[in-house]
């Protein structure tokens, strides 16, 4: 399928850099990975799917039937299941008990950025109105075990790569020179997920970490007239 192909059914006009990323990101979700297979990573996806299918998030295909993959174990499964439904009420005993259930951190991390983007991907299409976009089979061989070395705990769950200066040169290869937020460096440890993750964010939110260049005034304070907080009308690139 050509790539200017992907959203031909859209009503809506999808820019031709976002069209690119979408069409080519999908591809990478049944390649082996970094701790899962070709045929693991699809079986996340399609859990991930089945789970929203289910709660009602998403409309299930004609003929959709639940089914239970080999390819996962439980702890996995019921770990994509809440983080696809329910985000905000993943917790840390959540990760705790998947974490003495038998789940890595590596694993745990790739699940969290494959779960991430087929999200991403299927809320946009079902924001424009179009159908989800086909998954593609998965592929033969083994996973890279490819992680940062240098990961420590560093405020978050699961170990991260310091900031700089701290992270020295594989915190710049991976971040910049700009700060991230620990929502992005949360994937760090698995260097292919946090890169996927930027490459979608670039094109389907903001693009550049463009927060670090913007400055907050001190009327960022709690108005203690109303209680709200003031920085959004005083937020200003500078």
């Amino acid at each position: 399928m050509p790539i200017t192909a992907l959203y031909a059914d859209s009503y809506f006009p999808v820019g031709s850099e976002l069209e690119a990323v979408h069409a080519s990101q999908p591809n990478q979700l049944g390649k082996p990975g970094s701790w899962g297979t070709g045929a693991q990573r699809l079986a996340v996806v399609i859990e991930a799917r089945q789970a929203c299918f289910e709660a009602g998030v998403l409309d299930a295909p004609q003929g959709f039937k639940a089914s239970s993959s080999p390819e996962l174990p439980q702890v996995a499964r019921e770990f994509i299941r809440e983080l696809a439904v329910s985000p905000m009420d993943v917790t840390k005993d959540i990760y705790d008990d998947a974490r003495a259930n038998g789940l890595s951190d590596p694993e745990y991390v790739e699940i969290v950025g494959l779960v991430g983007q087929i999200r991403s991907l299927d809320v946009f299409a079902r924001g424009i109105g179009v159908p989800l976009r086909s998954l593609p089979p998965a592929q033969d061989g083994e996973p890279s075990k490819e992680f940062s070395e240098s990961v420590t705990p560093d405020g978050a769950w699961v170990p991260m790569v310091p900031k700089l200066p701290e992270g020295g040169e594989t915190a710049r290869a991976l971040y910049g020179e700009n700060p991230r937020p620990n929502i992005i460096r949360a994937l760090s440890l698995i260097p292919a997920e946090m890169r996927a993750h930027i490459e979608l964010e670039e094109v389907q939110y903001l693009p550049g970490n463009p927060f670090s260049g913007f400055q907050l005034s001190a009327a960022r304070r709690i108005d203690p007239a109303t209680g709200r907080n003031r920085c959004r009308q005083d937020i200003r690139p500078e």
